[in-house]
C-alpha cells in the first residue's frame, strides 16, 4: 500500500464506545446535531448541540451534568475548546453580525445566553466570510481567529482575568484563500498559518504590517485539519502532497516522504508518533457498491512511529471522523475519535510486553531488543529477549552468532545449557571444549567476562591440561579484572587489590582443580597473584608445596596484622616442622620487633635455614646465643634486642595452644615475651598471664623433666612467683595513689597452682612489726585470702597472728572464714579462741561496729549467742550512757536558743518606742558628754553623730551608720552567710570529701561537718 520498506504492527488497541444512550431523547454525544466537541478530562466532554446550546456530559455515569444555551438564537456554535484545565471556549457565528468568542468558568456554568466570564467581538467587517479555524494558547494571553476569506486576526489580552483584549490584522491574503490551519507554539511567540497555496510563520509580539514574518512553503498549502502542533517536541506538523513536514519555531524543517495520498487529519501521539487519517482505498468491486459504505465517510487510521520507522497501527473506520483528541489516562496518553455515528473510538497503546510478543512472533529480533531498550525493560527481561534470539540462531547452525547473544544474557541462562551445546557433558568432546575456551577467551580480551567467565575458562584450561595458556592468564590478566595484550609489568597494589570488591574468580575452585591436577607451581603463582587472603598462600607453602621455610619467609613479607591472623592459624604446623625457625618468628611478632622484608614470588632454597632439629633450647638466652652465631655476631642482634617496638604487641596468649606438646619452644617463648614487658613496661595484666602461664610450666617441668634440670625449673618457678608478688604490690601502691579504679592484679592463680604442685610458698618466718604502706598491705591481705583456699585454718592463724599489727583488716577477713564451718571453727580451737584472739580485737581496735559484727556472725548457723553475749551487754551500756549526755546536751542548747530569739525579738521590735537614757552617759568614740545629735544603736551604743562616719548616700530620705564597736562582727556574720551561700552550690565538693577520705574516717562526721557549713542552706535573710 504505502511505506513499503516499513514494518507494519498492531502496537495500539482501537475499541468503539457507543453512546449508552444512543436513540432516547437526550442522546450523549450521538446527537445528529452535534457541531464541536472537547474534553475536559478522561470522563467529562463539553459537547455543542442544536447550534446554540452547550452541554456537559459524564461517561462514567452516563449521564448530562449540566447543558444550557450559550448563544442567542441566530448564532450557530463552530468551535469549543477546554483551556488552562478549567475554562471553556466557545466560538459562535452568526450571518450578518460579529463573531463572538465567550470564555466560560467550568465550576461556574451559566443557564442563559447573557452569562458567562468574559466575552470577545471579532472584529471583521460585516463578518460575510465565515470562520475557517480557531487557535488559543494555553494561557489563553493569545487567539488567532482565521477566515475563509484569507483574513487572520490576533487577539491578545488578560482574557482569564476579563482585563480586556486588542485585536489586529496580522494578514490579509491576496488572493482571498481560505485559511486552513493556526497553530501557536509552547510560549505563543510564534504563530503558525497556512492557506491553500502557502505555509507561514508569524511573530505575536511584534507589528508585522499584515505580512507573515517567514514563508516557510510557498509552493504548497494545506487542507484543513491536515497540521497540527506537538507541544511535545515543539513542532509543527502538516501533510503536504505525499510527505510529513516538521517546522521548529525557528523556520528549521524536516520532512517524512510517506507516499500518502487523501490524509484527512493529522495528530501528534507523543514525541515519537503521530496520527494520520486518511481516505479508505475502495477496490474496484460490485460488492462494496453500497450506500452505507459511502467512500467518503470511510476511513483508515494509521499511527507512525517515526523514531523505529514502523507502522504501529492500521485499522479501518466505516464512519466520518468529526474530531481527534486526547486525554490522559494512567499516566498514558489515550487519542479519542469521535465519529459520526454516534461512536467514540479509543486507542490506548498495548503495554510493553505485547508489543514484545507481536515482534517475537515475527522473529524480529534485534527490533525487539532496540524496543525493549527504548522503553527501559528490566535487563533480566531483555536478558530473556537475548536469550530467544541465541536460541534460534543456534537452530539455524550460526554458532558464532548465537554465542554473541549468550554473552548477553549470563542471568537468564544456566551455564551447563550453554557447556551442553558446545559439547561438555558426560563425555566432554575436546574440540567442543575448545570452542567453549576459545568462546570464553573472547569474551575475557574483550572485557566483557565476570567471574564466572574467568572460573569457566580456568577449568577447561585446567581439563585440556593447557598449562601454557594458564601462565598466559596469569601474565595478561590484571588484579581489575581487565585483560592486556602486553606483559604485565605494573598491576594493581596489594593494599588496593585487598580493598577492590571485585570478584575476579572463583580461586578456591581453581586452586583446587590445579593442585588435584599435578599443577602445584601453577597453583602457587595463581594465588601469589589472585589471592587476598594471605594464608591460601601459606596453605600452599606448607601444604602442597611442602616448603616451610618459604611460608615463613612469605609471612615475614606481610603486615603485622595479616601476619598475626596467619600465625595463629598455622603456627602448630610450622613449630612442627621447624621449630626453632617458627618460633624466631613468635618471638618477633609478639615482642614488637617484627618488620617487614621483601618477598620474591620466585621459589628458592634458603641460603642460611636456621633450623636444626637436633637442637633443642631450655632458655632463651641460650636461644639467643645460638641465633646470634647463625646470623653472624652479637652486636647486631643486641641492637635489634634494644630497639623499641614499632607497635603496639599482640597478646602472647593468642598463641599459647600452638604449643601444645612443644614445652621447651614454650619456654624459650615465654621467656622472651617476659623479658620484653619488663624492658618495655607494657600491660599488667597480660604480664601477669605469661608469668602464670610460666610459673605453671616451670613446675610442670620440674615434675616431668629429667632429674638433672629440676631443680633449675623449681628455681625458676620460685623467681617468676616472686616477680608476680612484686606486680601485686605495684599494681596496689598505684591504685593508692590515683583516684581512677584500675583493674587489680589476681595472682591466686598461682597459689592454686603451688597447691596442686604441694609446694608452701607460704611458710611463715620471723614476725615483722615494719609498717607497710597501703599497697603492701593489700598484698597481705591477698596472700591470706590465697591461704585460705588450701584450707588450712591452723597455718591461717599462724599468719594473722604474724602479721595483724601490719594489717588489721586481717582481722575481719579471717573471721569471715573461721565462721563459714563448723570444722573451721574447731580447728582453731573453738569459740573461746575466736572471741580472745579475733572478736575481741575487732573491738579494741574498732575494725567493725558491733552492728555489722552481729550481722556477719549472724550470717551463719556457726557462732553462738554465748560468743557475743558479753559484747551486746557492754555496747548497750554504753549507748545508754551516751543517750543520757546526748540529752542533757540538747537541753542546754534549747535553753540556750530561747534566751537567743527573746533577746533577737526585742531588737527587732519596731511597735515600741524605746527609751533610751543619755543622762550622764557619754560618746563612746569621744568619750565625752553627749550632745544632739545622737545616734543610737540597738547593740546598746551610743556615738555623737559628727564622731561616725556615714557609711553611704541617703536611702530613702535617711542616712545609713554602722557601729563602730560592732562592725567587726557584722562583717565577719555576713562573710559567714556568704560562705555557706557558696557552699550550698558545691555539693561536688561533698563527694571529692568523701572519696579521698580513708576507711577509717566517719563518714557522717565529713557528711555533717558539710552540712554545718551551710551545704543544704536555702533560705535567704538580707541583713542592713
Amino acid at each position: 500500500m504505502f511505506f513499503a520498506s516499513w514494518r507494519q504492527f498492531q502496537f495500539y488497541e482501537n475499541t468503539p464506545i457507543r453512546d449508552p444512550l444512543l436513540g432516547s431523547d437526550s442522546p450523549l454525544y450521538s446527537d445528529p446535531t452535534l457541531s464541536a466537541a472537547s474534553p475536559i478530562n478522561k470522563n467529562r466532554f463539553a459537547l455543542a448541540v442544536r447550534s446554540n446550546h452547550l452541554k456537559i456530559i459524564n461517561l462514567s455515569e452516563s449521564k448530562v451534568e449540566h447543558e444550557f444555551q450559550a448563544f442567542e438564537d441566530s448564532f450557530q456554535i463552530t468551535h469549543i475548546e477546554t483551556v488552562n484545565q478549567g475554562f471553556l471556549l466557545a466560538v459562535g457565528e452568526a450571518l450578518g453580525k460579529p463573531s463572538l468568542i465567550k470564555i466560560y468558568k467550568l465550576d461556574k456554568l451559566p443557564n442563559n445566553p447573557k452569562s458567562y466570564h468574559s466575552v470577545i467581538e471579532v472584529r471583521n467587517g460585516n463578518n460575510t466570510f465565515p470562520i475557517s479555524v480557531v487557535a488559543t494558547s494555553k494561557d489563553l494571553s493569545c487567539i488567532a481567529v482565521g477566515f475563509v476569506s484569507g483574513k487572520i486576526i490576533l487577539i491578545r489580552g488578560d482574557l482569564l482575568r476579563d482585563r480586556g483584549s486588542r485585536q489586529r490584522i496580522i494578514y490579509e491574503d491576496v488572493g482571498k484563500e481560505p485559511v486552513t490551519s493556526l497553530e501557536f507554539n509552547l510560549d505563543a511567540s510564534v504563530c503558525f498559518a497556512a492557506t491553500t497555496t502557502r505555509i507561514m510563520m508569524f511573530n505575536t509580539t511584534g507589528r508585522n504590517r499584515g505580512q507573515p514574518d517567514l514563508i516557510l512553503d510557498s509552493q504548497h498549502g494545506l487542507s484543513l485539519n491536515c497540521s497540527c502542533f506537538s507541544p511535545y517536541n515543539n513542532e509543527y506538523i502538516c501533510s503536504v502532497e505525499g510527505s510529513i513536514d516538521f517546522y521548529m519555531d525557528g523556520g528549521e524543517k524536516k520532512s517524512l516522504v510517506t507516499e500518502l495520498s487523501g490524509v484527512k487529519r493529522i495528530y501528534p501521539v507523543d514525541e515519537d508518533h503521530i496520527l494520520v487519517v486518511v481516505e479508505a482505498e475502495y477496490a474496484k468491486s460490485a460488492v462494496l457498491e453500497v450506500e452505507e459504505f459511502s467512500q467518503s465517510n470511510s476511513n483508515r487510521v494509521i499511527i507512525l512511529d517515526l523514531k523505529n520507522q514502523v507502522v504501529s497501527l492500521n485499522v479501518f473506520i466505516a464512519s466520518a471522523i468529526i474530531d481527534v483528541f486526547s486525554v490522559t489516562q494512567d499516566k498514558k496518553e489515550i487519542v479519542l475519535l469521535l465519529t459520526s455515528e454516534g461512536v467514540i473510538v479509543k486507542i490506548t497503546e498495548k503495554s510493553l510486553e505485547e508489543q514484545l510478543d507481536i515482534v517475537i512472533q515475527k522473529e524480529l529480533f534485534p527490533f525487539a531488543l532496540e524496543l525493549a531498550k527504548q522503553h527501559s525493560l528490566e535487563p533480566l527481561k531483555i536478558q530473556n529477549i537475548h536469550r530467544k534470539y541465541g536460541d534460534w540462531l543456534y537452530k539455524k547452525g550460526s554458532r558464532t552468532e548465537a554465542v554473541e547473544q549468550y554473552v548477553e544474557c549470563l542471568d537468564v541462562v544456566e551455564s551447563s545449557e550453554i557447556i551442553s551445546k558446545f559439547g561438555i557433558n558426560e563425555s566432554p568432546d575436546p574440540r567442543g571444549l575448545g570452542n567453549l575456551a576459545n568462546y570464553l577467551w573472547s569474551l575475557i580480551k574483550e572485557n566483557r567476562s565476570h567471574s564466572d567467565h574467568v572460573t569457566l575458562l580456568l577449568i577447561a584450561l585446567v581439563k585440556l591440561k593447557a598449562e601454557n595458556e594458564i601462565n598466559y592468564f596469569i601474565q595478561h590478566f590484571t588484579r581489575s579484572g581487565e585483560f592486556s595484550q602486553e606483559l604485565i609489568s605494573q598491576d594493581m597494589d596489594d593494599e588496593s587489590f585487598f580493598y577492590s570488591d571485585k570478584n575476579l574468580f572463583d580461586l578456591d575452585l581453581v586452586l583446587g582443580l590445579l593442585q588435584d591436577s599435578k599443577f602445584e607451581q601453577l597453583a602457587y603463582h595463581l594465588a601469589c597473584k589472585f589471592a587476598k587472603d594471605p594464608a591460601v598462600i601459606v596453605e600452599i607453602l606448607l601444604n602442597t608445596l611442602d616448603d616451610p621455610h618459604g611460608a615463613i619467609r612469605y609471612i615475614r613479607s606481610l603486615s603485622i596484622d595479616e601476619t598475626l591472623r596467619v600465625l595463629v592459624t598455622y603456627s602448630k604446623q610450622l613449630l612442627e616442622k621447624c621449630p626453632n625457625d617458627t618460633n624466631i618468628l613468635l618471638i618477633d611478632v609478639f615482642t614488637g620487633k617484627f618488620k617487614r622484608t621483601d618477598y620474591n614470588v620466585d621459589l628458592k632454597e634458603p641460603e642460611h635455614p636456621h633450623d636444626d632439629f637436633t637442637t633443642v633450647f631450655y632458655s632463651y638466652k641460650t636461644f639467643l646465643r645460638y641465633i646470634n652465631n647463625v646470623t653472624g655476631g652479637e652486636d647486631e642482634a643486641e641492637v635489634k634486642g634494644s630497639m623499641a617496638p614499632t607497635y603496639h604487641p599482640p597478646r602472647a596468649s593468642l598463641i599459647f595452644n600452638a604449643f601444645i606438646s612443644k614445652p621447651f619452644e614454650f619456654v624459650v617463648f615465654l621467656e622472651a615475651c617476659l623479658e620484653s614487658y619488663q624492658r618495655y613496661e607494657g600491660s599488667k595484666e597480660d604480664k601477669q598471664v605469661i608469668l602464670t602461664t610460666l610459673y605453671d610450666l616451670y613446675l610442670t617441668l620440674a615434675n616431668e623433666d629429667v632429674p638433672e634440670r629440676q631443680e633449675d625449673w623449681r628455681s625458676r618457678a620460685a623467681k617468676v612467683h616472686n616477680e608476680s608478688e612484686k606486680l601485686v604490690t605495684i599494681n596496689e601502691n598505684a591504685t593508692s595513689r590515683t583516684t581512677q579504679s584500675n583493674k587489680p592484679i589476681d595472682n591466686s592463680l598461682m597459689m592454686l597452682i603451688s597447691h596442686m604442685n604441694q609446694i608452701d610458698i607460704h611458710s611463715p618466718g620471723e614476725g615483722s612489726t615494719a609498717e607497710l604502706d597501703k599497697g603492701a598491705r593489700a598484698s597481705l591481705v591477698n596472700t591470706f585470702r590465697s591461704m585460705i583456699l588450701t584450707n588450712d585454718p591452723p597455718k591461717c592463724m599462724e599468719y594473722l597472728e604474724k602479721h595483724e599489727r601490719q594489717e588489721p583488716y586481717l582481722y575481719c577477713v579471717a573471721l569471715k572464714y573461721f565462721i563459714s564451718s563448723k570444722e573451721v571453727l574447731q580447728k582453731i580451737g573453738g569459740e573461746t579462741v575466736l572471741k580472745n584472739k579475733v572478736l575481741t580485737k575487732i573491738i579494741e581496735k574498732e575494725l567493725m561496729s558491733v552492728v555489722e559484727l552481729i550481722g556477719l556472725l549472724g550470717s551463719t548457723d556457726v557462732a553462738t549467742y554465748g560468743l557475743v553475749q558479753d559484747i551486746l551487754i557492754k555496747h548497750v551500756r554504753q549507748e545508754q550512757d551516751q543517750i543520757s549526755r546526748n540529752k542533757k546536751l540538747i537541753s542546754s542548747y534549747e535553753a540556750e536558743l530561747e534566751s537567743k530569739k527573746r533577746e533577737l525579738e526585742e531588737l527587732l521590735h519596731s511597735d515600741e518606742p524605746l527609751q533610751v537614757n543619755i543622762k550622764n552617759k557619754t560618746c563612746f568614740m569621744c568619750h565625752t558628754a553627749l550632745e544632739l545629735p545622737i545616734v543610737f544603736f540597738k547593740c546598746r551604743h551610743i556615738y555623737h553623730q559628727r564622731c561616725l562616719n556615714e557609711e553611704e548616700s541617703a536611702k530613702e530620705g535617711r542616712r545609713l551608720f554602722r557601729c563602730p564597736r560592732c562592725m567587726a562582727e557584722l562583717e565577719t556574720s555576713e562573710k559567714i552567710f556568704q560562705t555557706q551561700q557558696e557552699m550550698s552550690k558545691k555539693t561536688d565538693l561533698l563527694k571529692i570529701a568523701l572519696d579521698n577520705g580513708d576507711d577509717s574516717e566517719d563518714r557522717f562526721k565529713i557528711v555533717t561537718e558539710f552540712i554545718g557549713r551551710g551545704g543544704l542552706e536555702y533560705s535567704h535573710v538580707t541583713l542592713e
